[in-house]
């Protein structure tokens, strides 16, 4: 059997791991992070164009959070959430709590309280999105009531009644900000689309790779 690990606690990481189960089912898929939980720690830009913003079969249960006509974002924490638990429902071995000390060919070391706990992963084929976020464009986010929401900014309807609000510079604070998030990438209109598309490019061009050189050859 194939073993492919994937590293990184993103959207990235997640859609990476989905396409892989779509590409080659039959394959062990391992994703690593060190996050406690996949999702709802932290909070990233949700908006989107169309939706779904990937495969249907990849989401599970979104609850309140699952978008209607007229939505244009979701909460990213829940969406991320979802997915992560199709990831595991579909046989993907998730890694909690779990950090690299070293990658060497075919094989990871690492230090952990999840499942594995120390050790090693062996693979035969790895992606790895653990990011560097030095040097991009710090964005600050913002929640508010719909009926609340101002007209300047990125701004996405959520289903829940909630606007999120992105600007390139610091609001003064105010008692409608039901939150407060800071960001960093380069648009926060498409970086949802964006890393889940990233993922499923990195995830093809792997397999890809391990079919032209199968392990063992």
């Amino acid at each position: 059997m194939t073993n492919i690990v994937v590293l990184g606690d993103s959207l990235t990481s997640i859609s990476a791991a989905q396409a892989l189960l779509d590409k080659v089912p039959k394959a062990k898929i391992q994703l690593v992070m060190e996050k406690a939980e996949v999702g709802l720690i932290g909070e990233a830009p949700g908006l989107f164009h169309n939706w779904p913003p990937c495969p249907p079969h990849w989401i599970g249960d979104l609850g309140s959070q699952l978008p209607k006509e007229g939505s244009t974002a979701v909460r990213r924490s829940w969406f991320e959430k979802s997915l992560g638990t199709s990831l595991s429902r579909r046989g993907c071995t998730i890694h909690l709590r779990t950090r690299v000390n070293s990658i060497s060919k075919g094989e990871i070391k690492v230090v952990g309280a999840g499942p594995l706990g120390s050790g090693e992963i062996f693979y035969d084929g790895l992606l790895d999105f653990r990011e560097d976020d030095a040097g991009l464009m710090e964005w600050n986010g913002y929640v508010c009531i719909t009926a609340d929401a101002p007209t300047e900014g990125t701004i996405g309807n959520r289903p829940d009644g909630t606007t999120e609000v992105w600007l390139a510079e610091r609001k003064s604070p105010e008692s409608k900000w039901l939150q407060e998030m800071t960001w960093k990438g380069p648009d926060p209109k498409t970086s949802l689309s964006n890393d889940i598309d990233f993922g499923i490019q990195e995830a093809n061009a792997l397999v890809d790779t391990i079919i032209q050189n199968p392990p063992g050859e």
